[in-house]
């Protein structure tokens, strides 16, 4: 998420509520849906949606994802640690998802401050500030029970915003090897659907390490592990807060390489990524695992303008996957579109 953005236009157009129908399943006494769809299971995909904790739209896969960014290109090893590495970044994504009969679209922004702490020292602070809006479509499901129709019930058709401070010290342990960690606060707003606002603190510890030249490119390896525990402040409204803690893993790799081809007369690079990630600690979590494979191609400035070494502008797609515990009818799978700018 470090470097995501996306056509104003068409998130406004996306996300609207109301942009089409909602879609009306059938359900009869045997669990089977005559029109050829997933099954009554499919309903549990409306867990897919959840913006606290358990899923891949959630505050707490955010604030991972933050900590541990492997997909957007960021700088690695000791050139970090060199004027180079002070920098900002802004960007979001625009994602479409699925989750058996829950569909959604997300926007995400994201703004990043890296900068040394000083004049000699090798340690640089990262403050990121991501923002999502989380819209669930609302679908609708006709139950029947011998040939007789119980009514239609709807679920979605509601919005959640929320985002975190996330604030991090980068340290390195060798020149190709960096140490993060991290101190965040969450805060969701969303109504009665979402089960109303909520807040989380997260402490967290991410490892990155690049092993250069292995071809023609640099291979990238990260993990992480974080802690996170509910809050309730005046910055929430939460008539029924829920005193819950519980850790998140995330861990993966990734390959960058310089390309021939030459982008409006600038030089590029191409980076692939695997990361997965394990969301843990609450019972009847539906999304615990969760799986995220991107590419995406870096543009740098000119020669002649050039500040530094690194990608200046980065445009990506990255697919996720996230397995339902309980149902594979209500598998979650998204695709995300990014850009993004460091200045």
């Amino acid at each position: 998420m470090g470097m995501k953005t996306t056509a104003a236009g068409l998130a406004i157009i996306a996300l609207a509520p109301g942009a089409a129908y909602a879609k009306i399943y059938t359900c009869n006494q045997q669990g089977t849906i005559p029109d050829g769809g997933t099954g009554c299971a499919g309903a549990a995909g409306y867990q897919s949606a959840e913006p606290r904790y358990g899923s891949p739209n959630s505050m707490q896969f955010q604030n991972a994802s933050v900590a541990l960014d492997l997909f957007d290109i960021q700088p690695e090893g000791a050139e970090a640690f060199t004027p180079e590495g002070d920098s900002d970044t802004i960007g979001g994504a625009f994602t479409y998802d699925k989750a058996g009969f829950q569909t959604g679209k997300r926007l995400d922004l994201h703004y990043q401050h890296a900068r040394r702490l000083g004049e000699g020292t090798r340690a640089r602070l990262l403050i990121d500030v991501p923002v999502s809006i989380n819209h669930a479509d609302e679908f609708g499901i006709n139950y029947v029970l011998a040939g007789h129709s119980l009514g239609t019930f709807f679920q979605g058709g509601h919005t959640a915003v929320y985002g975190t401070v996330n604030v991090g010290v980068e340290l390195p342990v060798t020149p190709n090897w960096l140490v993060t960690p991290r101190v965040s606060y969450s805060n969701t707003q969303a109504g009665q659907y979402f089960a109303y606002d909520a807040e989380e603190a997260t402490a967290s510890v991410t490892t990155r390490y690049k092993l250069p030249q292995v071809g023609r490119g640099d291979l990238v390896f990260g993990g992480m592990a974080a802690y996170t525990h509910t809050v309730d402040t005046f910055l929430a409204k939460q008539p029924f807060f829920d005193n819950t803690d519980f850790w998140t893993l995330r861990g993966g790799l990734a390959y960058q390489m310089p390309l021939k081809a030459r982008m409006f007369g600038r030089q590029t690079s191409i980076r692939a990524s695997y990361v997965f990630t394990y969301l843990t600690g609450v019972p009847f979590e539906a999304y615990k695992q969760i799986h995220e494979l991107g590419i995406n191609v870096g543009v740098r400035t000119r020669e002649a303008e050039q500040k530094n070494g690194f990608e200046q502008m980065r445009v990506g797609l990255l697919y996720t996957h996230g397995k339902n515990e309980f149902t594979s009818k209500a598998g979650f799978d998204a695709v995300t579109l990014t850009l993004g700018y460091r200045f």
